[in-house]
């Protein structure tokens, strides 16, 4: 979670979507940093639990939240082939060795195993559970947007740098099933179904978020 007080803005990392890039980017005008909050990754239902009311009295306004979404598969996809990384051989979290077909089967278990725990998207930007959702919410596709609202924003031009990129996979390694594909889009037809919306707007914009 970054704070851009100038801005009116809460910046809530969705993992895998250039939060570390976006990070490098924006805390030079961040008044609040993952050191202060104890977390990077504080999604949605937890910022407004703890956080929303604590931030608007510190900036002495209601802020506005924003986060990037990625296609549901490719979402998943990223996760994999960083949890491949050399790194991790041998620790319960790492993906060597293993077909993206397997990750995407375990994933999808009752109890995943370690590796495959990835909190599902809807629910970080707050369209799961208790909300409430992200009122801002970027395709990562499309990030010139994102950049483009933040430079408005901000009053400055923004770019964004390069940061903990997942190791690259060919293609064809990153392809499921027919039979897995439709199991994975029917149990998160919700997840699929919101990124439909951010994508074809580019920046879905929900303006009870800071209502609710």
């Amino acid at each position: 979670m970054l704070v851009l007080k100038k801005a009116k803005l809460v910046f809530l990392a969705n993992p895998k979507t250039a939060t570390q890039s976006l990070r490098a980017m924006l805390e030079p005008y961040a008044k609040a940093t993952p050191d202060q909050t104890g977390d990077k990754h504080i999604n949605a239902q937890i910022y407004g639990r703890k956080w929303a009311r604590r931030v608007a009295a510190r900036i002495g306004a209601e802020p506005e939240t924003f986060a990037v979404m990625r296609e549901p598969l490719d979402h998943l996809g990223s996760w994999y082939r960083y949890r491949q990384r050399d790194a991790l051989r041998g620790h319960e979290n790492s993906t060597h060795g293993m077909t993206f077909a397997a990750f995407v089967e375990a994933r999808l278990s009752d109890d995943p195993p370690p590796f495959a725990r990835i909190g599902r998207q809807d629910r970080f930007l707050g369209f799961l559970d208790s909300g409430p959702p992200v009122t801002h919410i970027f395709d990562y596709a499309q990030l010139d947007l994102l950049i483009g609202f933040l430079s408005d924003r901000l009053g400055v031009a923004m770019r964004l740098p390069h940061r903990n990129a997942s190791p690259a996979a060919a293609p064809q390694a990153l392809t499921l099933p027919e039979e897995l594909a439709a199991r994975l889009r029917a149990l998160h037809a919700a997840e699929f179904a919101l990124y439909d919306r951010v994508r074809q707007a580019g920046q879905l914009h929900t303006p009870h978020a800071a209502e609710a």
